[in-house]
């Protein structure tokens, strides 16, 4: 194995630079994932590298409960840089509580944030796997086959080898599932993670067959078994998400109008009543073309909740068609009798039909960001878990002009 590396007069420990390497290329790619799904990116850099240091100091007071009289007789040890003195399992377990304590803190929404974690888990699943074959650590049973290394007085099986390969064809996989970082691939949010930690289970469920010790645990692989329940509850969240018939889905709905926009828009509102159960709509607003050099063209807005049982590609066509019976020319953006949009659905990220979800336009305008801020003020960015209330300050830094209608018997008035 290869413990040190010499670079000129410098030696350097292998495994502490190999998880080095892995821990900022998996930062770095889920910095890029981040920036194409539009979850908060920032949060998420800043979060590892505060579970990082936090996982670094909970691993060497792992290690200092388990051996106290090494501190004893040596207190400086306490700050050695010496990767050995350090318990990996308490180390992950003060990282996860870190991360865990500062999303909440800064809202991050759980299953988006992890999806955008999912090329980080690999890189470091990888790493420490790769350090582990650097030090010789989690050897392999003998085997009298080709490829064996020679370890311990014995040729064995490469096991990290084989994980390192199974680990590079799930990367693989993720690339293309997202098209190289640019969407998750899936319509609900969680999948991506749920497919991406399935997978390193099943990894490890295989190629612990071939380590020569292993934690025994009521005559199994305590390894064997952890990663046996984490396959389990990781492909039932996949089949709940994925397959299970899904009712009652929340969907927020935009509509616009310029041309007869009173009567299209109370048209409008009548027609998705005979679909769906609307559960609350916003109060009319007026508003001008965002275009640029659009002119003054005025717009009526307003935002709807509605409950709806169909995919997101059925509601997507079902709005299309709606458009159409108002007679909107697609590619028409100065006539424009309807606009509809879909804004949220269930609280998901992704990316289908052209499409991104939830719209990018619900943070950069007012004629969304207004009406949905009137009929839940609670709400919460899908991606970045950011209230709306933050969304409307930034709006009205920006000057956007807007104006709340009030709806009567026979029109609107300011």
């Amino acid at each position: 194995m290869f413990p040190v590396i010499d670079i000129g007069p410098v030696a350097v420990q292998a495994a502490g630079l190999v998880l080095l390497l892995s821990l900022w290329i998996g930062i770095w790619l889920t910095g890029k994932l981040a920036a194409n799904l539009g979850t908060n990116g920032d949060a998420i850099e800043t979060g590892i590298l505060y579970g990082l240091l936090a996982g670094i100091l909970g691993a060497r007071l792992g290690f200092l409960i388990q051996n106290p009289s090494i501190f004893a007789d040596n207190p400086l040890s306490l700050v050695s840089l010496t990767p050995a003195m350090l318990d990996g399992s308490f180390g992950l377990l003060t990282a996860a509580l870190t991360l865990v304590i500062l999303f909440q803190k800064k809202h991050l929404p759980l299953w988006p944030t992890l999806d955008t974690l999912s090329p980080l888990v690999i890189m470091i699943f990888a790493g420490i796997h790769i350090a582990d074959y650097a030090n010789g650590n989690n050897f392999g049973l003998p085997t009298t086959l080709p490829w064996g290394v020679y370890l311990w007085n014995a040729v064995r099986h490469p096991v990290q080898l084989y994980i390192l390969l199974l680990g590079l064809v799930l990367f693989l996989w993720l690339l293309l599932q997202t098209r190289v970082l640019r969407r998750t691939g899936f319509i609900r949010s969680g999948i991506l993670f749920s497919a991406t930690l399935a997978g390193l289970a099943f990894i490890t469920l295989i190629t612990r067959a071939f380590v020569a010790e292993k934690l025994s645990f009521l005559g199994a692989d305590l390894i064997q078994v952890i990663a046996f329940f984490i396959l389990g509850f990781c492909l039932y969240l996949i089949y709940h998400k994925a397959f299970k018939d899904r009712k009652h889905i929340v969907v927020y709905l935009s509509l616009g109008s310029n041309r007869n926009p009173e009567e299209n828009l109370i048209r409008a509102v009548e027609l998705i009543a005979e679909d769906f159960k609307i559960r609350t709509r916003s109060n009319l607003y007026r508003t001008v073309d965002v275009r640029e050099n659009a002119g003054k063209n005025q717009y009526f807005n307003q935002v709807l909740e509605i409950e709806v049982d169909m995919p997101y590609i059925d509601l997507l066509s079902w709005s299309k068609d709606l458009e159409s019976r108002f007679d909107r020319e697609p590619g028409d953006k100065d006539n424009v009798p309807l606009d509809v949009d879909i804004i949220v659905y269930n609280g998901d990220v992704f990316s289908a039909g052209g499409k991104t979800i939830p719209d990018p336009n619900l943070s950069r305008f007012s004629y969304i960001a207004f009406p949905l801020a009137e009929i839940t003020p609670e709400f919460r960015h899908p991606a970045t878990g950011q209230s709306i209330q933050d969304i409307l300050t930034a709006l009205e830094k920006s000057g956007q002009p807007i104006e709340k209608l009030t709806e009567v018997e026979n029109g609107t008035q300011r």
